[in-house]
């Protein structure tokens, strides 16, 4: 990057970077502090450029490969019979199903407000990716007609279902998790008590919406 451009000026205010122009009407702060987050917009805003950071980090991709192939989570959890080896298929990842990806941001990006460390996409990202890397994340593997049932609540996934140890993400990052989010695991808890991983028979209507390759033949 240049060290100058028209109208453009960079300065340190003793804590951080700071970008100025006298034609903008606010400053872009590189290191983000409480401040910052105090406006919802731009707690939003931030929470959702950390979710594209890591969807769009090499190591992103890397994992759900190593879900794949190491793991063996090469099949549909929703749809048993389904997997990677059959033609036209992707198995995709799924955050979930307690938090999403933009849950986990949201509470590691706490995590570090309550830490005073020093924040900014790329660090919260970062960490975000770790978590995965360290399996605390749960994800489930879905297809894509499953992972979109999902998102509508059309399908229910019980949380002994998914790949990764929730218990050992909320134990290191207690301290910032909120009220709202220990409700959003309680009552996620007690419906797993009540049901199994069910798609409630929505996919009755069509028991032919995917063939095995054979039943092509």
């Amino acid at each position: 990057m240049p060290k100058s451009l028209p109208d453009i000026e960079y300065s340190h205010d003793g804590k951080t970077n700071v970008i100025d122009s006298p034609i903008s009407p606010y400053k872009i702060i590189y290191n983000k502090d409480e401040d910052y987050f105090s406006n919802y917009d731009n707690y939003i805003a931030f929470v959702k450029g950390v979710e594209d950071q890591v969807r769009n980090h090499p190591s992103y991709k890397k994992y759900i490969n190593y879900l794949k192939t190491k793991v063996k989570l090469n099949k549909c959890q929703v749809f048993s019979d389904i997997t990677t080896e059959d033609e036209g298929v992707d198995i995709e990842m799924h955050h979930g199903p307690v938090f999403t990806l933009f849950d986990v941001c949201s509470i590691v990006l706490e995590y570090f407000i309550m830490k005073k460390w020093k924040i900014t996409t790329f660090s919260v990202a970062k960490q975000v990716l770790l978590e995965h890397r360290r399996n605390r994340v749960q994800v489930v593997m879905v297809t894509s007609t499953a992972h979109e049932a999902i998102h509508n609540g059309d399908v229910f996934i019980n949380i002994h279902q998914a790949w990764g140890d929730l218990a050992a993400f909320i134990k290191k990052y207690d301290g910032a998790i909120g009220n709202e989010y220990r409700e959003q695991i309680n009552r996620y808890i007690d419906r797993s008590l009540m049901y199994d991983s069910t798609d409630f028979s929505v996919f009755d209507l069509n028991p032919k919406l995917f063939k095995k390759k054979e039943d092509n033949k």
